[in-house]
């Protein structure tokens, strides 16, 4: 390299590291301001709730079996909660920091072109989904990215990559996916030049994949399903035929949205850049693994992006080093350019997705769970007796310092929902609590929109309870609206009419 050069190259990479810094700072901004508009929904609260009411041990060793849960993200959230006595309202900002903690990771480290790495950082599951919504899944990117990026740093770093795959292990059955698929991949690799390696290395590499059947085993200690359990009643459910319809689903909605054509030869694409980076493997094991999952273990909407996670890491794991793209042939440089041009327009799409699903959370309700809770507040119900009806119910009860289902348990009871039959039983059988026989109160929460929940509230009616409140959310979801978050209050017909006969006559009841 010349003078000339050297001084180029010198007076260039500050001012790139300028705008890395200045692209992750308003993506940050971004990601903390729309936290700060977020209304938690029942699946952050539940996690909450499971934390803040259950002792610790007893979460890990009992509880979790049955939602199905990895122990990483609840212990995460007990440290704050219970040293610090955090509040609710500042939950949601524990994953913030954790997806941002993604976002520099990809945007500082990662090996693709600066337009690539803005892209994926801007795009809807990295700075939306996965960020805004305070779940396990905020750290399957920063894990997942450390993971890349010490495999690509070889043996030296072959310890980090091992802790990385074991917290992987430990966050979510996604995340489990991808690092275990990771790590198989990288043993495959070892095997093939194991002769090649040193004694001492070979020390470091049984060290590593130690910690990795460590936690492996460890969360298959603590979550080994319990018989009673809702989860697995409901997945004895599902036909072989719809589970790969979900499979295609999935792989589809990771990359576009209600289009088959495009994820399918998109995958034809990074199948084919695979093979010739001799990385296909590892995409079957990310990809095709949660993908799999997706359809055959707990596929709903919000996990699409874990595939696309799945897919991130493939790439940052198989992305050639420049020197290496420009000796490449003129075949398979342009294989590369065709799949690097075809990556910028399936993160750039997925651009569209953040900005009106931000845009969507700065104006309405994600969750009606808060207005829910005010409205509850106002009218007493948590002295006065009250039941919720099904999961989704389980929002609001984060606002209160106890439970006030009593179908859930009642006060005394962690207010979480526990997934077991017997609890299902009790928090979706309405007739179990009608009439004179039930509490004044019940909140019913349904991903329906007011006018599809017309039956539902019909149904009610003719059990003695009246509609007196709703607070509608929207999940908003890619670039749609996603599903509604509605919760709707009802009160007993008789108590009401008390409660008016008594307010018309000056006397407390």
């Amino acid at each position: 390299m010349d003078e000339e050069s050297r001084v180029w190259k010198q007076l260039k990479q500050p001012y790139s590291w300028i705008l890395d810094a200045t692209v992750f700072l308003c993506l940050a901004t971004i990601v903390l301001y729309t936290i700060s508009k977020h209304e938690p929904w029942a699946d952050e609260a539940d996690t909450w709730l499971e934390v803040r009411d259950i002792p610790f041990l007893r979460l890990l060793f009992s509880e979790l079996r049955y939602d199905g849960h990895m122990p990483l993200w609840h212990s995460i959230v007990w440290i704050p909660m219970h040293l610090f006595h955090m509040p609710y309202a500042y939950f949601v900002f524990i994953g913030g920091v954790c997806a941002i903690a993604g976002l520099a990771v990809l945007i500082f480290l990662a090996p693709f072109p600066r337009m690539l790495r803005y892209l994926i950082a801007a795009s809807f599951f990295f700075i939306y989904q996965y960020a805004v919504i305070a779940r396990p899944y905020v750290l399957m990117p920063v894990l997942g990215f450390l993971a890349a990026h010490f495999y690509r740093r070889g043996l030296s770093r072959i310890i980090a990559f091992s802790v990385c795959v074991a917290l992987l292990v430990l966050d979510s059955s996604y995340a489990a996916v991808i690092g275990l698929g990771f790590a198989a991949f990288y043993g495959l690799q070892l095997d093939l030049r194991w002769k090649e390696i040193a004694g001492t290395e070979r020390k470091r590499i049984f060290a590593a994949f130690a910690i990795i059947a460590a936690s492996f085993v460890f969360v298959v200690i603590i979550l080994f399903p319990k018989s009673d359990s809702s989860l697995i009643a409901e997945a004895a459910h599902a036909t072989f035929a719809h589970q790969l319809f979900l499979v295609g689903e999935g792989l589809s909605g990771a990359f576009t949205e209600d289009l088959v054509l495009v994820p399918a030869l998109f995958l034809i694409l990074s199948a084919i850049w695979g093979y010739q980076r001799r990385s296909l493997v590892l995409l079957l094991f990310t990809v095709g693994g949660t993908a799999l999952e997706y359809g055959f273990l707990r596929g709903f909407g919000h996990h699409q992006g874990l595939i696309t996670i799945g897919f991130v890491v493939f790439l940052w794991a198989a992305w050639p080093p420049a020197e290496q793209v420009h000796a490449l042939s003129i075949n398979s440089k342009l294989l590369h350019q065709a799949f690097l041009a075809a990556a910028l327009l399936i993160f750039a799409w997925q651009c569209a997705w953040s900005y009106n699903a931000i845009r969507a959370d700065w104006a309405g309700p994600y969750s009606g769970a808060l207005d829910a809770a005010r409205f509850l507040k106002s009218v007493h119900a948590d002295t006065l007796g009250c039941t919720g009806y099904g999961y989704w119910a389980v929002g609001v009860q984060p606002y209160f310092d106890h439970n006030i289902f009593l179908n859930y348990g009642g006060p005394h009871s962690p207010a979480s929902y526990h997934f077991s039959l017997d609890f299902a039983r009790r928090a979706t059988h309405i007739t179990d609590w009608q009439a004179q026989n039930g509490p004044p109160f019940l909140v019913v929460s349904l991903e329906e929109t007011p006018q599809q929940a017309l039956p539902a509230i019909q149904l009610l009616r003719s059990l003695n309870y009246i509609l007196i409140h709703s607070s509608d959310g929207t999940r908003f979801f890619k670039g749609s609206f996603g599903v509604n978050s509605l919760y709707l209050i009802f009160e007993r017909t008789d108590f009401a009419w008390a409660q008016r006969a008594s307010s018309a006559s000056g006397k407390p009841q």
